[in-house]
């Protein structure tokens, strides 16, 4: 077939596909050879060297990796698209190159999207494989996703960085509206809302340890005698495993909820948590930032982000147990969004900033010294309005609930700009 005009202009050769079957290997050579092609598929396509530079994207690949960006002009490499996303997912490093160098097809993972302001947009479910017998030709294929789809972000096989065989049979959602999802779908109902849902969030809390069957009963009924407690206690247990192990067998160990030295303790060897992997992302993001490694520590910072939906268990914010590990979390939130900011700002996007800086207020309504740095990151972009909406707002809060007002003014702030 003769070479189009974009054959020409993207220089892509000959080549013979791998991995794809015979069946498929005339059409993966055509598309190859003509990139007119690639506007033709449903779902997003990029045609990548093995160096990383970016051959082609369609429209579809366009929409989803690129919200919010211009991508006229621009020289892309799958660092800057693909490989930066899906590192926190696979333990980091240059997808094209591990595709190459392996052979393997990459399994097909979620990744987050967010836009150049940092806001969370969308998700893709991606995958890639080789093209070209010495992977020199390497092609993405990017479906659309949900950023509140959890399903399938653990490390796949491929990935050396974990244990290949760990595979989370249930998963928790707790920043953000509580959900349970098993391997067949979600578990929801009533007994989410009801003593075995309570009971379930209580062990999230104090995850990692084995909590004395006293202690558990003391804080689910207060009121109750300790026989009455224990006894309720033991019957909650049962039905939780119910809930979560439908087909367990009868008198079959739990895989969940765990009876140890007379408590009871939440197996996270074998549930995925939001908050673990949070904490997760949120500590290497810190640390590559510490060490001013800036790609890296923003893939893994946004990562977090993506995940802290909301406070831990939001829904239940008088009961005592839960506000400790509440605090722990919200005050890591706080140091990635710093984090966040100070990324932001060495890179000179300053619309960032105010948007970190104002997702940072709006998490420590109260803190007049975080109250304080959204105004002035305000001010010095010139935001006078919303600063003065913001500090009115305040204002109001602080009166109300502390019955002063904060203490500094707009006036006494003078941002850098304004002399």
């Amino acid at each position: 077939m003769p070479k189009s005009e974009a054959t020409e202009k993207h220089g892509f050769s000959r080549s013979e596909p791998v991995g794809w079957g015979e069946e498929s290997a005339f059409s993966m050579q055509r598309l190859a050879q003509a990139p007119a092609l690639f506007e033709q598929f449903l779902y997003g396509l990029v045609l990548v060297e093995r160096d990383g530079r970016v051959l082609y994207l369609n429209r579809k690949a366009r929409q989803l990796l690129t919200p919010g960006r211009r991508a006229q002009g621009k020289e892309w490499r799958c660092c800057d698209l693909i490989c930066d996303r899906v590192g926190p997912v696979l333990g980091g490093g240059c997808m094209s190159e591990r595709v190459a160098g392996s052979g393997a097809q990459l399994p097909e993972v979620r990744i987050d999207i967010d836009s150049e302001g940092g806001r969370l947009q969308t998700a893709a479910w991606v995958s890639g494989s080789r093209i070209a017998a010495d992977g020199e030709r390497l092609l993405f294929h990017l479906r659309p996703g949900s950023p509140g789809d959890r399903r399938r972000r653990t490390p796949p096989e491929w990935s050396s960085q974990v244990c290949p065989t760990q595979r989370f049979e249930l998963q928790i959602v707790t920043l953000g509206r509580f959900s349970v999802e098993g391997a067949e779908g979600p578990l929801s109902g009533e007994w989410v809302e009801q003593r075995p849902g309570q009971l379930l969030k209580y062990l999230v809390g104090e995850r990692r340890r084995v909590v004395p069957s006293d202690k558990i009963a003391e804080a689910m009924w207060p009121g109750a005698g300790p026989e009455e407690a224990r006894n309720r206690l033991r019957y909650y247990v049962h039905a939780l495993r119910e809930r979560l192990e439908p087909d367990r067998g009868w008198r079959s160990p739990s895989r969940f909820i765990v009876a140890r030295r007379g408590g009871y303790m939440l197996d996270t060897s074998q549930v995925w948590v939001d908050a673990d992997e949070f904490e997760r992302e949120a500590k290497a993001g810190l640390a590559a930032t510490d060490q001013n490694l800036w790609r890296p520590a923003a893939s893994h910072l946004a990562a977090a982000l993506s995940l802290y939906q909301d406070g831990f268990l939001a829904e239940d914010p008088y009961s005592e147990w839960a506000i400790a590990e509440r605090e722990r979390l919200q005050e890591l939130a706080g140091s990635v969004l710093r984090a966040k900011m100070r990324i932001q700002a060495e890179l000179g996007n300053l619309d960032a900033v105010v948007s970190h800086a104002r997702r940072l207020a709006e998490l420590e309504p109260f803190d007049t010294d975080i109250q304080k740095l959204f105004f002035e990151v305000c001010l010095r972009q010139g935001r006078r309005s919303e600063a003065f909406r913001r500090y009115s707002a305040l204002r109001k809060r602080m009166l109300a609930n502390f019955g002063h007002e904060p203490d500094f003014d707009l006036a006494g702030l003078v941002a850098p700009a304004d002399g």
